[in-house]
């Protein structure tokens, strides 16, 4: 569980393994429940949470119902600026209003996993397992990058550094990239 502040208001963010589609029997209630039903419920794999208080009281809930992999929920799965709340969860990358919590715009991303995201100028960066994916806050994709192995490196590096004029990226393999803010490369160390 995150919880932060935005403004006056506190967001919760969490995990509720429990909570089934459309059952009478949860233990909580969402204001809204996105699930992609051409799928079908029993293929959930998990469900994120989030919750918006003002003055300690409750006034907005949500829940994201996902059927990918899952990479867990950490400081950089959400980004929070200008009334809205961007957070990754499996594939795709959701954008909610704050404070309502509706739905802005989703949009599948890598085609594996989202890891989180970042800011960079005024877009965002994704850091998925394939690709390194950079859009706008209106969710269209300006470019993508892919190298030669995936994005997780098992020897401690961190994967991806948005340095002051590029990015770095590091592979599963330790290979190196640095690419321009328009995804070009500048160098590379195979």
């Amino acid at each position: 569980m995150i919880e932060t502040s935005y403004q006056e208001y506190k967001i919760t963010i969490l995990e509720d393994d429990q909570y089934e589609i459309e059952s009478s029997d949860n233990l909580r209630e969402y204001d809204q429940v996105y699930f992609d039903s051409s799928i079908g419920r029993y293929k959930v794999s998990a469900q994120l949470a989030i919750l918006i208080s003002l003055n300690n009281e409750e006034i907005g809930s949500t829940i994201i119902c996902g059927t990918g992999p899952y990479a867990g929920l950490t400081e950089r799965t959400f980004l929070i600026e200008d009334d809205h709340l961007y957070i990754c969860f499996t594939d795709d990358l959701y954008c909610f209003s704050i404070p309502n919590l509706s739905l802005t715009w989703k949009n599948q991303i890598d085609d594996c996993v989202n890891f989180g995201l970042q800011k960079i100028e005024n877009d965002l960066l994704v850091h998925g397992e394939i690709e390194i994916i950079r859009l706008t806050k209106a969710g269209d994709i300006i470019w993508r990058f892919a190298g030669i192995n995936i994005w997780v490196n098992i020897d401690g590096h961190k994967e991806v550094t948005v340095l002051p004029k590029s990015i770095k990226l590091v592979d599963f393999e330790s290979n190196c990239y640095e690419l321009d803010f328009d995804g070009n490369i500048i160098s590379q160390n195979l």
